[in-house]
């Protein structure tokens, strides 16, 4: 019995000093009411959000970098729900509110998609989703964050934690296909991991390329990640997406107006079996696919 007692108050003891998870920077602390959307209805929504620059606020203020992770506060017990074509995109713009009964139809990058996934959270902890590419992040400017979902099996019953704000800092959708349901004030409690200005996503230091070129990736065959490189040799906007053996798309890896430069993107196929996939470069210049294996 001695040693039972011995292992809990051990287990305890341990448990007690594994940190929770916890972003790099967020903005408000709330304890004000939550909202239902996108998560918490089983027939789709959508929301954009705009974080101004110095939002990002806790337990510093957020620089520059990649964004390579978002969290949202869980504002009720939930789940597990799964949820099909949830996507995240992320924008960057000068604006301080939204525009007025419209959705923002600036550039965006979609850093997150999955045909179907399994979520649930725990009350006052952080959802978390990791990028399947960074987001390369200008804190002198507000952050858009777009999250969208088109349906789960049976209501939500959960809501995500947000604060109160003047201005319209909130669009949120009717049911898909979206359209404007209404705007106001709230902005959620959200956080972010933010990188250094390197690697994946990001410009390499080396001259523009004098033509539109795509690499083989690297590692190939592979498991679980990959490096993609690309050379635009003027601003273009930019696609690169993944696609399995059937031709149906997996992965977005780039979706953006791009200056001109060489790129360096990262694949993450952890969530995906073995297999042949096929990555497309489409640019206004050019389009080319190459093969590569995922062998785990």
């Amino acid at each position: 019995m001695k040693n039972v007692i011995n292992f809990l108050i051990f287990s305890f003891v341990l448990s007690s000093l594994l940190p929770a998870q916890t972003p790099q920077y967020y903005n408000y602390n709330t304890t004000n009411n939550g909202n239902t959307f996108p998560f918490g209805t089983s027939q789709g929504r959508m929301i954009q959000c705009l974080i101004l620059p110095g939002d990002f606020n806790h337990p510093g203020t957020a620089g520059s970098g990649n964004i390579t992770k978002l969290y949202c506060m869980v504002a009720a017990n939930f789940g597990p729900f799964t949820y099909s074509q949830l996507s995240i995109l992320l924008g960057q713009t000068t604006l301080t509110t939204m525009a007025a009964g419209v959705f923002y139809t600036g550039d965006r990058d979609t850093v997150y998609k999955r045909a179907a996934i399994s979520l649930s959270g725990t009350q006052s902890n952080w959802l978390s989703f990791t990028f399947d590419h960074p987001f390369l992040y200008d804190s002198t400017k507000s952050l858009i964050i777009q999250i969208e979902q088109f349906g789960a099996p049976g209501a939500a019953g959960y809501i995500l934690g947000n604060t109160y704000l003047t201005g319209r800092r909130r669009t949120y959708s009717t049911i898909p296909p979206f359209a404007v349901q209404g705007q106001d004030a709230y902005v959620y409690n959200v956080g972010v991991d933010i990188g250094p200005v390197t690697g994946a996503g990001s410009p390499s230091i080396t001259q523009v390329p004098n033509k539109y070129f795509l690499e083989q990736n690297y590692p190939n065959p592979f498991n679980p990640s990959t490096n993609i490189k690309f050379g635009v040799p003027q601003k273009s906007f930019v696609k690169l997406r993944v696609f399995d053996i059937l031709g149906r798309e997996v992965s977005v890896l780039v979706n953006k107006m791009m200056n001109a430069g060489s790129y360096s993107v990262d694949w993450n196929a952890s969530t995906y079996h073995s297999g042949v996939f096929f990555y497309r470069l489409e640019t206004q210049g050019c389009v080319e696919t190459k093969r590569m294996i995922l062998l785990k």
